[in-house]
């Protein structure tokens, strides 16, 4: 079975071939606006032949429809995906939320479907969140499941993407630590650069990372006493920063969570291509149950 795969982030757009759950060919796009993607996907399977489409958006997904119900970061409302590229490419579509993809792909193929349950976490532009149990996604029909970005972690905290105030991922999201520090330094920089900041003893970036780790470990403490899942996994760009904030986080985990819970792991991802391969084992769960 040969499926293509695409991981929709908040900045970029990753697509891949997965065949028989190798992935052999991937390249990465600049994000495109809504009204450009179903072409770029079009061109760039041009002349292959393929089984099935398997995407993970940064947003909340309705897997029944595949339509993008809202994806604040990508700037995606009501956007029926799923129906205009299955009209396009006449092949089997399958749109699920980007956080889902990556848990999926993790538990499968790198954690062997070991594991019961898996918590993933996905630390990007935004914040999300995928559980697996017994190899399914927890999914809701409204399409808002483990919208752990959007958990309110301070009731009179700062604006989000999403309308509220407080938000994990308006206090711990990538687009949030580059807010902080420009307004606390007056120097406008991407994230990579402040973490090469911290990791060059950079007094500001290094609080911000540790009070990007206070909050996570806040949020997933409370996600633990909820789920009680095996292992929490983390992946997205901002979790190779693990190193600068896993001590205050780990703190606040065996602070807060109860007793049965305190001692669940908390690892980083080290499989690159999990969503791509999530998207993929997502096709491959539809089209042969």
């Amino acid at each position: 079975m040969e499926i293509l795969a695409i991981d929709v982030g908040g900045t970029k757009v990753d697509m891949g071939i997965v065949k028989d759950g190798k992935l052999i060919a991937r390249d990465r796009f600049l994000n495109s606006p809504s009204e450009n993607i179903v072409n770029l996907i079009s061109s760039y399977i041009k002349d292959k032949d393929i089984d099935g489409v398997g995407i993970g958006v940064a947003g909340q997904v309705d897997y029944e429809t595949g339509t993008v119900i809202f994806g604040g970061n990508i700037g995606w409302e009501n956007f029926p995906l799923g129906r205009l590229l299955q009209e396009e490419l006449n092949v089997p579509v399958f749109v699920e939320n980007d956080a889902n993809i990556f848990a999926l792909g993790v538990w499968k193929y790198e954690l062997g479907s070991k594991p019961e349950s898996v918590l993933g976490v996905t630390l990007g532009t935004g914040i999300g969140g995928g559980f697996v149990y017994e190899g399914d996604l927890l999914r809701s029909k409204r399409g808002a499941t483990l919208e752990i970005g959007h958990m309110v972690i301070e009731a009179e905290g700062p604006a989000c993407t999403c309308g509220s105030h407080g938000c994990l991922e308006s206090l711990a999201g990538g687009w949030a630590l580059e807010k902080w520090y420009s307004e606390r330094t007056g120097e406008k920089l991407t994230g990579a650069q402040i973490h090469e900041r911290a990791r060059s003893g950079d007094k500001e970036a290094i609080f911000l990372y540790q009070r990007l780790g206070y909050y996570l470990g806040i949020a997933c403490a409370s996600l633990a006493n909820i789920l009680n899942p095996d292992i929490i996994v983390l992946g997205g760009s901002i979790s190779a920063t693990f190193p600068l904030w896993q001590d205050i986080y780990e703190a606040e985990i065996r602070r807060r969570a109860v007793p049965p819970v305190k001692d669940t792991p908390t690892v980083v991802s080290t499989l690159k291509e999990a969503a791509l391969l999530g998207a993929s084992a997502l096709v491959e769960q539809a089209l042969t149950r």
